[in-house]
C-alpha cells in the first residue's frame, strides 16, 4: 500500500513539474511580453551578456536573416540589454555633430521619448531589464559607447509555445499592415498606449518610436510587377526622412531597399521629390521584384523629427498615399 501511495505521489510530482515546465501559450494579451522576451534573448546572443553593446551590421537582404520585421538601413545601430534594476544606469555617447539617439524599450514593450545627442545620459525603465538601442548617422560613435550600471542581473529567456506565437504574430502583422494608431502602439501606458495596439505594434514594428520622435507612414500593398512612383513636397523633417520597401512579410529583400534625404536624393526643379518603385534605370528608384518571393510590396516612410505638417497629417504630406502606377 505504501509503495502504491509513494508511486502516486512521485507521479503527481512529475506531472506537476511537467505542467510547470510546459511552454507558455502566446495570445494577443501576452504577445508583447513574449516577443520582447525572445528579442532580448536574441540580443544577448550577440552581446554575450547584459550591459554590453553590440554594433549591428547592415541588415541582410535575405528576409530570414533579419532580426525583426521592418528593419531599416537609415542609420547604424548599436543594441544592448541593460539591467535597470539598480536605478543607477547611464549611457555615454561620444562627441558627434551627427544624428544620434538612445531609445529604451522595456520587457512589456513600453518605450519612452528618445534621448538625443552626445554626453552622459541617465536611463530608466519600469522592468528589471530593457532593450536599449542607439541609432546614429555617425558609425564611429558606436565604438565609444559606454554603459555604467549598478548591477548585472542575468536575463532569463522563457519558454514560449511557438505554434501559438507564430499564429498570433502573423495575425498582428496583418493588422499592422491594414492600419494602426502609432500613438497607441509605440509608447507607454502613461502616454496612451493600449494593450491591443501594443500587440499590433510589436507584431508589425517591434521597438518602434513614439510619434514625437519618428512618424511612420505605411502604404497599401502593390503587385511587384509594375513601375510606381510618388511625388511629394519636402516634408520638413528636423533631421531626415526615408522610404523603405518591404515584401508581404514585412522584410527587405534587396540591397537597394531604401532612399532617404540623408542620401542626397535627386530633387525636382520645384524642390519636391519623386521616388520610384520598380522603375529600372530611373532616378530615386527602389527595386520591388528582384529578390521578392511574395509578389507584393509596400512602402514605409519614416520622418526623423517629424515636421509640423506631417505631425498634423496635412494633405499632401503623406507620400505613401500618393503612390500610383506609372502607365
Amino acid at each position: 500500500m505504501m509503495k502504491t501511495l509513494l508511486s502516486t505521489a512521485v507521479l503527481a510530482a512529475i506531472f506537476s513539474a511537467n505542467a510547470l515546465a510546459a511552454p507558455t501559450i502566446v495570445t494577443e494579451d501576452n504577445y508583447p511580453q513574449a516577443y520582447t522576451n525572445m528579442r532580448l534573448g536574441a540580443v544577448l546572443e550577440k552581446t554575450g551578456g547584459v550591459n554590453q553593446f553590440f554594433a549591428m551590421p547592415n541588415p541582410s537582404s535575405v528576409p530570414a536573416e533579419q532580426f525583426v520585421v521592418r528593419m531599416n538601413r537609415d542609420t547604424a545601430y548599436s543594441v544592448s540589454v541593460i539591467d535597470m534594476s539598480s536605478g543607477d544606469v547611464t549611457v555615454t555617447v561620444p562627441k558627434t555633430d551627427e544624428y544620434v539617439t538612445i531609445q529604451v524599450v522595456d520587457e512589456n514593450h513600453e518605450t519612452q521619448p528618445m534621448i538625443y545627442g552626445s554626453g552622459e545620459h541617465k536611463l530608466t525603465a519600469k522592468t528589471d531589464h530593457a532593450f536599449v538601442i542607439v541609432r546614429t548617422l555617425d558609425k564611429q560613435v558606436r565604438e565609444g559607447l559606454v554603459i555604467e550600471a549598478g548591477s548585472a542581473k542575468p536575463f532569463t529567456v522563457k519558454e514560449w509555445d511557438m505554434a501559438s506565437f507564430h499564429a498570433v504574430d502573423k495575425a498582428g502583422n496583418i493588422d499592422f499592415s491594414n492600419g494602426y494608431d502609432q500613438s497607441k502602439a509605440f509608447g507607454n501606458t502613461e502616454s496612451g498606449q493600449t494593450p491591443y495596439m501594443n500587440y499590433v505594434g510589436a507584431a508589425g514594428g517591434w521597438g518602434g518610436a513614439m510619434v514625437e520622435d519618428n512618424i511612420y507612414q505605411t502604404s497599401q500593398y502593390f503587385p511587384a510587377d509594375s513601375c510606381y512612383e510618388t511625388t511629394f513636397v519636402d516634408p520638413g523633417a528636423e533631421f531626415f526622412w526615408s522610404a523603405t520597401v518591404y515584401n508581404a512579410d514585412g522584410r527587405m529583400f534587396n540591397d537597394t531597399a531604401n532612399i532617404s534625404s540623408a542620401m542626397d536624393p535627386v530633387a525636382n526643379a520645384d524642390g519636391s521629390y519623386t521616388i520610384r518603385f520598380g522603375c529600372d534605370g530611373q532616378a530615386n528608384n527602389i527595386p520591388v521584384a528582384e529578390g521578392n518571393t511574395t509578389g507584393k510590396f509596400n512602402v514605409l516612410m519614416r520622418h526623423y523629427g517629424p515636421g509640423e505638417q506631417v505631425s498634423n497629417d496635412a494633405d499632401g504630406y503623406n507620400a505613401t498615399k500618393l503612390i500610383h502606377k506609372v502607365k
